[in-house]
Order: C-alpha cells, then structure tokens, then sequence
C-alpha cells in the first residue's frame, strides 16, 4: 500500500523506492509480451503446415475475439482478479494446447479456426490489469512515471514480441511462439497477483482500522469488517450494484466524456497506423519497416520524458495531438527530401506518440468511476484496435487514389479532430474535478490549483448544474468524492 505520507521528490526515482516495485515491474514486463508475441505465433504456426493465406486467415478470424475485451473487463471488476484469471487462463491454454494438436496431426482447418477464436476470446487481460495495477499501488505523484513506464514496456514487446517468435519459430519449432505466448500469460498472472497480494492485505487492514475509528466516534462498536472497501479489482456486490439497485448495464459508457476520450483514443490509433501503412509504400518494405522501428524508438524516447515532467510542463491530451498534427505534416513534407529528414520526421511522429498513450491511458483512469476501472481500461483497448482498422483502411484507400504520402496527410487530419474531441474531455467538470483530485494529495495543491483554473470553475458550479452532471449527464447517485489516498473515486452507476 502507498505510504501516505507525500515524499520529497517524485518520478522514476520514486517510483522505483516504491514497496513491490521490482515485482510490479517484472509483471507489467511479461504481461506485454502477449499482446507482441500471440498473432505472430499464431500466423507462423498455422502457416508451418499449411498455405500463408489460410494462415492469414485463421489470424483475422482470432482477432474478432478483441471484441470480449471489455467483457473481460467488466468479470474483473464484478468478481475479482484471482475468480477470473485462473478460469480463463486454463482455457486459453487449452484452447492453444487443441490447435497445436490438431496442426501437429494435420488434422482439418475447420479444427484450426475454433481453437484459435477461443484463444483471444479467453485471452487472460494481463496487460489490462497491469495498468489497473499502477493505479491502485502507486502514489498518486508517481503515477505519471507509472503509466509511462507501461507504455514504454508495451512498446519495447510489440519489438522485442515478434522477433523472439521469429527466433524461436527457426530454431526450436513452429509451435515454441505459442507455446512461450501461453507460458508469459500465464507468468503475468502469477506475477501481477503476487504484486497486488500484499497490497490488498494492507488496504484490508487500514479500512477496518478507519471502520473502528467511526464507529467509536458514533459511540458504538464496530461491526467485524465494517469500512472494509472492495480489494481484487474491486470487485464486490457492493461496487457492482451501487447504493440502490443494478448497475446500468451500459456500464462506464454512460459517461459522456469517457465516450469523447473513447473517440479520441479511435482517433489517435488511425492516425498511428494510417503513418505505419504508408511508410513501407513510400520507402520501399526494408526502409519502410526500419521506418516503422524508428517510431517506436520516438515512442519509447516521448514515454520516458513525459513520465520524468512535473505540474505544468506536462502536456495536455489535446496539445500532443495538435502535435502529432505538426509532426505528421512536416513528415508528409519531408518525405521525397533525402532519407535522414525522413528518419528524422518519423522520430518527431513517434515523440508524440508514447505520451499520447500515457494521456489516454491515464484520461481513463480518472474517468473511470468507481468498481469500473478494469472495464474502462477495456474499453480503451478496443477503442484503440478500433481505430487501427479504420486507420488501415482510411491510409490504405489515399495510397491506391493518390499516392503513399496522401495517408499521411490523412493522418494529419485524423490527428487534428482528435485534439478537438480531446478538448471536449479537458472541458469536462468531471475530468476536471478528478484530476485536480490528485493535484490536491501533493503539497503544491495551491499552484497545482492555479495551474488547473478548470478544477476552481467545476467546485463553484451552481448547486443546481452540479446536481444535473451527478444525475443526468453521469448517471451518478453521488457526485465525485475523494478517497482517504488523495485519489479521486467517483459515486457508483445506478441502473
């Protein structure tokens, strides 16, 4: 559990100083290599014995079961870390264990395409949790540097991912990809549980601790367990149905700027990969993959800086996609100039690109109201795998009617409405109110306020508006509130 107490200094160091870190670390570490190592495994493994099409194939079917994501999600949040990992962890490996059997033998195709659907649905959502995980433990000033080094993690598997499976596939078997795919899922889940175990011990013991408290102020006993809030990925009846009834059944959509950031995040993700689809059609496949690689060193490079800033030169999620905006316009420009500009253009893309990542990701986290967050991250996800496709295809089109460079320029403006949907989120009084709810657990709660004049506006709305956001725009039986971290929690959906 997070030491109340604010330290003198915050970030990396901090961070690291941190009780469990090296375990969450490890954790988060693993946990990214699934989503980098399974389609390759999958696509080398099909395509061992059979055509590369029907492989192809087998892949884009598998990938339909992205859409269980928030599902996943909402099981986490509704029963439990430990009731829902180990289940679907063991179909996952069964379903991984079915289809290698099967391409082993030789057996029918029609036995390739279920197991492999099965395997993504019943994909255990590790790296969800791994950023649930940064939020929960982390102190509140050190969970920028938390969700940056995620990000920076992610970007280093979706690198590291498909060239271990390429190493693996020549030298051991065509089936070891999946194999080590299953087995770091499985590691994940072990690790990101050890992590989290000690934590919600401690968080058990301080909320019956400020049970007693009160109920010795209200001059009576306490009853045995009374304060105790939901620990495993607060998931108890009492965070799912709210104070009076079901919760919605829509879930955290019902948040209207959690839907705009869901837009930006599809927004932000077609621009990303409408870039990475047009630079191998510009500069030929070898250069244009090495191209792609430079994004990611640009995305790592924004992710470490953004998790090192502090109060006002952190950028703002609207200002790093009017950026992105620039970046890819000035690449679209350089991009018949000799080749080290065009390196260069990629490299000022992906110094956009982590911190954007971080933004949306931690946007999320504070909108996500309370006994929702792993769903919410969820969400997120398949709003990024959203845009993907669309990004794919909207680049793919402009390079067939124009030329490779037009996808680029489509990205510019795929960029551009997402920093104005962007604004929409930064405008929300909830947005507002939540973060300037962190601001106030540091010590500089007065300068933080100065910085953020949005949160001052959201405590001075009139009595009635602020009743109107708690019960109709947020569908809340309370408003926000702050918890005794510092954090910001949100009331619970009613139905």
């Amino acid at each position: 559990m997070a030491d109340p107490r604010t330290p003198a200094r915050s970030g990396y160091r901090s961070l690291g100083a941190e009780s469990g870190f090296r375990v969450r670390l490890a954790g988060a570490a693993v946990s990214k290599l699934q989503a980098g190592m399974f389609s390759f495994a999958l696509l080398y493994a099909v395509s061992a014995g059979r055509s590369y099409g029907v492989a192809a194939l087998v892949v884009a079917v598998a990938a339909f079961g992205g859409i269980a994501a928030p599902f996943r999600g909402r099981l986490l949040d509704r029963f439990g870390d430990k009731r829902v990992l180990w289940p679907i962890l063991a179909v996952h490996v069964g379903s991984v264990a079915a289809l290698s059997v099967n391409e082993g033998l030789h057996g029918p195709v029609l036995a390739t395409f279920g197991p492999a659907l099965v395997a993504n649905v019943s994909m255990p959502p590790v790296g969800v949790l791994s950023r649930v995980m940064w939020r929960r433990m982390s102190q509140p000033e050190n969970l920028r540097s938390a969700l940056a080094l995620d990000a920076v993690l992610t970007d280093l598997a979706f690198v590291l991912g498909p060239a271990l499976v390429g190493l693996l596939t020549e030298t051991v078997s065509p089936m070891a990809g999946l194999v080590v795919s299953s087995g770091s899922s499985a590691l994940a889940t072990v690790l990101l549980l050890r992590a989290q175990s000690g934590w919600e011990a401690a968080r058990g013991v301080s909320r019956d601790q400020a049970g007693r408290e009160a109920a010795r102020g209200a001059g009576r006993e306490p009853v045995a367990g009374a304060g105790r809030e939901p620990v495993a990925g607060g998931a108890s009846q009492g965070s799912e149905r709210g104070a009076g009834g079901a919760r919605h059944w829509f879930g955290p959509l019902v948040l209207a700027p959690l839907r705009w950031l869901l837009l930006v995040a599809c927004l932000f993700s077609a621009a990303l990969h409408a870039v990475q689809i047009a630079l191998p059609a510009a500069a030929g496949r070898s250069a244009g993959a090495a191209l792609v690689s430079v994004l990611s060193v640009g995305s790592i490079v924004g992710g470490l800086v953004v998790g090192a800033l502090r109060g006002r030169w952190v950028p703002r999620l609207p200002v790093l996609l009017l950026g992105l905006t620039l970046a890819c316009v000035a690449l679209a420009a350089v991009g018949r100039l000799p080749l080290v500009l065009l390196v260069a253009g990629c490299l000022l893309v992906g110094l956009f690109i982590g911190p954007t990542f971080v933004a949306l990701y931690s946007g999320a986290g504070d909108l996500a109201p309370s006994g929702t967050e792993a769903e919410t991250q969820s969400w997120t996800g398949a709003a990024i795998q959203l845009g993907a496709a669309v990004g794919a295809a909207a680049g793919a089109a402009a390079i067939e009617g124009w030329a490779p460079l037009a996808a680029v320029g489509v990205a510019a403006v795929l960029a551009l409405s997402g920093a104005g949907a962007g604004l929409r989120v930064a405008r929300s009084p909830r947005h507002c109110s939540r973060s300037d709810s962190s601001s106030r657990s540091s010590p500089t709660a007065e300068s933080a306020e100065a910085r953020h004049p949005c949160s001052t506006e959201a405590r001075h709305l009139p009595s009635a508006e602020a009743g109107r956001l708690s019960t109709v725009t947020n569908n809340l039986d309370l408003p926000p509130g702050v918890d005794s971290g510092g954090r910001g929690v949100s009331a619970r959906i009613e139905g």
